[in-house]
């Protein structure tokens, strides 16, 4: 009995070395994965000027990893045409935060080994982050696009996708990460096999909720997230699967704003790049008629492939194909980045991509197409900015001769080069920059006269606008203005809003609606230094330091409102309002005056006489 009981023993002995053996081996996989993850060491940027296409930076391994193009056939995911936000963290240093991003917790630019370029890893456990998207509206006809690469280290992956509406705050501004609506927010638990949870919410309220949904997804290969918002519809891919086609934007709260939230369950890394918002969804068939379509389709860096994703554009583009009788030229172009020549070549050669995959996998005609490379030659945005730069990555597709015509209208960055186009001028700086639209806010005073020239109305609840202008798109830093009005009517016309100091005059206030100006508030610099500046303005027309205005008691002893000071929209014609307005002026950082029994209160603003404002052509949204 005791060599039985020994045997036993041995034997439980061996199989248990052997169970821990092989968790330490499953451990050091799982670890081997990780380190796939480079944070900081040999950072692969495109720092070379000689690569050709900006951001552009393949690798042997990223190349071998393609999705087959043929599992994408069916994709019917089509990009906006105008590029509004592209940021894929190029001129962001590795190790640090991206800046501009939004974020309760950290966020960090690292390289992926076998991935090209630089990716955002998020906090990903009681987390917000939000992009750096300068836009302050994108319409409501709009694509979001990016790669998401789900690291799985223990816990399933609990991911939310956030369409916001910033509330008539300013994108940039970090308030918004408490107080911005969820416009449309999706919620996975990812569990894999049919097995995942998905949500889909407008607001608070709840749209969807798929107990078994498949988002496939492993810890090598990104995933790629498309949406598309039309009006109310918004339909949304993971990967080439479309996970929702229906009725879910409130029209009242567009989505202005985009980011992830992450909640108290963590075990899984996130890592995001290639973000990509535009607008126009295109209308091919009116495109077609008109003679020409501008496409940008993605390849990978440095390379004529095609990125699966664009496949969507590319069988859109293949139904009219089908129909044409006549000769379709395809032009491919490239950014400034990189050498010349090398761009020219590149740019053919991604011109004979899309050619062939016409053929061979939508079956169109190749005695139709003809191929061309312009390379950098003919830019159509500024190559300074990514968004620029991603816009002159295009395919053009030309069906009418007539519509094969090209002139220079932006600030083009390739001045060095020979053969560049001159950049144009603007005339009211002196410098080299794109045109200034004729919507704007022209303000006067006699301490301030600026033009404002990023201005629109955003709607913002019922009957209740936001006015914001400012001098650099998004910015909640620095020279803008934010006026919040409640209209008398459902839809923004023609209208007078005064302060409330006004309207309690009217004998029926507080039993009948009056158009009014809610509250306000500005950042206005004047002169040399930050300090003062305007901050607000009031009902009051009048000049001094507050404490002028206020006793030894604390009291305060203003002058009466001005009738004057008033809100008025002159005319709305084809969703654009003019008008003008006039308020009193008030400052702040003044040199600090106490006043009280005790010297109890400091006051450091003060009134600066009035300023008027005329605006022209602001769009509605």
């Amino acid at each position: 009995m005791k060599l039985i009981m020994l045997s036993l023993g041995i034997l439980f002995c061996i199989n248990n070395t052997h169970s821990q053996l092989l968790k330490k081996l499953q451990q050091k996989a799982e670890q081997a994965v990780s380190k796939k993850i480079d944070k900081a060491d040999a950072p692969k940027t495109n720092d070379n000027p000689k690569k050709s296409d900006a951001g552009d930076n393949a690798t042997a391994s990223s190349q071998s990893r393609q999705p087959d193009l043929k599992v994408y056939s069916k994709f019917d995911f089509v990009p906006g045409t105008t590029i509004l936000y592209f940021d894929n963290f190029e001129k962001d240093n590795i190790g640090e935060a991206p800046e501009g991003w939004i974020t309760s917790k950290s966020a960090e630019v690292v390289t992926i080994d076998g991935l090209e370029g630089k990716w955002v890893k998020m906090a990903a456990s009681n987390a917000t982050h939000i992009s750096r998207n300068k836009k302050q509206s994108w319409g409501n006809n709009f694509t979001i696009e990016f790669d998401l690469l789900i690291v799985k280290n223990s816990y399933d992956p609990r991911l939310d996708i956030v369409l916001y509406n910033t509330g008539g705050n300013l994108v940039t501004d970090e308030g918004i990460l408490q107080s911005a609506k969820p416009a449309i927010y999706f919620e996975s638990i990812i569990a894999g096999e049919n097995k995942s949870r998905a949500i889909l919410r407008n607001l608070d309220k709840r749209l969807s909720d798929n107990m078994s949904e498949e988002l496939p997804y492993n810890n090598l290969t990104p995933v790629h997230v498309s949406m598309c918002v039309q009006g109310k519809r918004f339909r949304m891919w993971w990967n080439d699967r479309k996970l929702y086609d229906l009725p879910a934007v409130n029209e009242t709260y567009l989505p202005n704003q985009f980011g992830f939230n992450f909640g108290s369950v963590g075990g899984t890394d996130y890592y995001v790049s290639n973000i990509r918002v535009a607008k126009d969804v295109p209308d091919t068939r009116s495109r077609f008629e008109e003679g020409k379509l501008v496409s940008n389709l993605l390849f990978y860096s440095g390379t004529a492939n095609l990125k699966p994703e664009s496949m969507g554009a590319l069988l859109d583009v293949s139904k009219v194909l089908k129909e044409t009788t006549t000769l379709v030229k395809i032009v491919g172009h490239t950014d400034s980045d990189g050498d010349e020549a090398l761009n020219l070549k590149l740019s053919q050669q991604r011109a004979e991509t899309v050619k062939n995959i016409l053929v061979n996998q939508y079956n169109i005609d190749a005695s139709k197409l003809t191929t061309e490379g312009r390379g950098e030659s003919q830019p159509i945005a500024d190559n300074k900015t990514p968004e620029g730069k991603a816009q002159n990555r295009r395919v053009e597709f030309i069906f009418k001769p007539e519509a094969d015509n090209y002139s220079n209208t932006i600030n083009s960055t390739s001045e060095s080069k020979p053969n560049a186009a001159k950049p144009s001028t603007n005339t009211s700086t002196g410098k080299n920059s794109t045109p200034v639209s004729n919507t704007n806010l022209q303000l006067q005073s006699k301490i301030l006269n600026t033009q404002l020239p990023f201005a629109q109305f955003m709607k913002t609840g019922e009957n209740t606008y936001t006015f914001i202008a400012s001098k650099e798109e998004g910015n909640s830093k620095e020279n803008y203005v934010k006026i919040h009005l409640v209209s008398v009517n459902s839809n923004l016309k023609p209208e007078t809003f005064n302060f409330q100091e006004i309207n309690q005059k009217q004998p029926l206030y507080g039993t009948k609606q009056y158009a009014e100006i809610k509250d306000n508030e500005a950042v206005l610099f004047y002169g040399t230094d930050k300090k003062p500046y305007v901050y607000k303005f009031s009902p009051i027309v009048t000049n001094g330091h507050m404490a002028n205005f206020v006793d030894e008691g604390l009291i305060r002893h203003l002058p009466a409102a001005s009738p004057t000071c008033k809100f008025v929209i002159e005319k709305v014609e084809n969703g654009k309002a003019s008008g003008y307005f006039t308020f009193g002026v008030m400052i702040q950082g003044l040199k600090p005056i106490k006043k009280g029994d005790a010297m109890t209160e400091t006051f450091t603003n003060g009134f600066a006489g009035d300023i008027k404002g005329t605006f022209t052509n602001v769009p509605i949204y």
